[in-house]
């Protein structure tokens, strides 16, 4: 899913607004709460999931069971903070047609499909990455072979390029299908998100992508909206209807939900409204405070790097702009509903 900075999600969560198509891995072990809304955790033993799995005998007892990798795939939807991951499949077409049912029938329809890897024989390292950034918003990101031993955090990294905030949340194996049961045994498994979905709400700024002397210096700014693809449409409708020119997304926020070391946290996104060194009206995103951080283990041990990830208003302003160069004139969150025309100021 690839998030909106307008960057096209390789899996964000695919707004037609900009957001991205990518979705985006805290590592499996390291979730010991039920994680609610999104994708269950992969389990680390007992009876989760959704299929009846055969039976395992001691590996003391036994040589190792014969088996091939099987196919895993994971599903999200861009008005959500859940995902929906489906492991242990025989085909690429049976994981990706079980997660995204499993996302289609919770949300109406919309859901697309974040990532999907595996096959092939034992050896065959592969394994899907999930992140999420500060607004709550998921960055889904495949790592196979060499590639995942040498980069194994690449939604992580994924999600730091494109926006802000991020933590590495979980992992997903394809699942191994066994060849001493029956064939047509299902043995796959299903993390689908339990009880009422987060609903994320949206605030969008649109500014005619022409400026003409009809309509010099505004922006059109709405928030408080729960369906991205219908607050894009209206907020562009509205600003190329006033103005008389297309126009476009200048930047968005989200009002989601965060998990953390603890609990679901509300992630109100901020747009911030400055001028820049050279006078410019220009419009970014921000949290209204920064995250307590605490040092995570990514899924193949050892520590994640330390990156610089602004996340406060004054920290992503001093990032676009030298230091003291650029003014902020005012933040508007995300949370609230309103349609309003903003004036640019000198």
């Amino acid at each position: 899913m690839k998030l909106f900075n307008f960057v096209g999600p390789r899996v964000l969560l695919g707004l037609a607004l900009m957001l991205p198509g990518t979705a985006q891995a805290q590592s499996a072990g390291q979730h010991a709460r039920d994680m609610n809304d999104i994708a269950a955790t992969p389990p680390q033993g007992g009876d989760e999931g959704s299929a009846t799995r055969p039976y395992e005998m001691p590996s003391a007892t036994l040589p190792p069971r014969p088996h091939t990798r099987g196919f895993v795939a994971v599903a999200y939807h861009v008005d959500t903070g859940s995902i929906w991951a489906s492991v242990a499949h025989k085909t690429f077409d049976g994981a990706k047609q079980r997660a995204l049912a499993g996302c289609n029938a919770a949300t109406g329809g919309g859901c697309y499909i974040a990532a999907a890897v595996g096959g092939g024989a034992e050896k065959t390292f592969s394994q899907v990455f999930v992140a999420q950034d500060g607004m709550g918003q998921f960055w889904v990101k495949d790592a196979t072979g060499q590639d995942l031993l040498l980069d194994p955090d690449v939604a992580m990294r994924e999600c730091l390029s494109k926006s802000f905030g991020c933590d590495s949340l979980n992992g997903y194996e394809p699942g191994d299908i066994y060849l001493d049961v029956e064939p047509d045994l299902n043995q796959s498994t299903d993390y689908f998100p339990k009880g009422r979905l987060n609903q994320n709400r949206w605030a969008m700024v649109a500014r005619p992508k022409n400026p003409t002397t009809a309509a010099p210096g505004k922006s059109w700014l709405i928030s408080g909206k729960q369906n991205s693809a219908a607050t894009r449409k209206e907020i562009l409708d509205r600003c190329q209807a006033d103005s008389g020119v297309p126009c476009t997304i200048s930047a968005y926020a989200v009002n989601g939900k965060k998990i953390t070391e603890s609990d679901w946290v509300d992630t109100n996104g901020l747009l911030v409204h400055f001028v820049d060194g050279r006078g410019k009206n220009r419009w970014t995103t921000a949290l209204s405070a920064g995250p307590k951080k605490k040092r995570k283990k990514s899924p193949l041990g050892g520590f994640i790097p330390t990156y610089p990830d602004p996340v406060t208003v004054k920290e992503r302003v001093d990032r676009i702009c030298p230091p003291s160069s650029c003014r902020v004139i005012a933040t508007y969150d995300a949370a609230t509903p309103r349609m309003q025309v903003i004036e640019d100021v000198k």
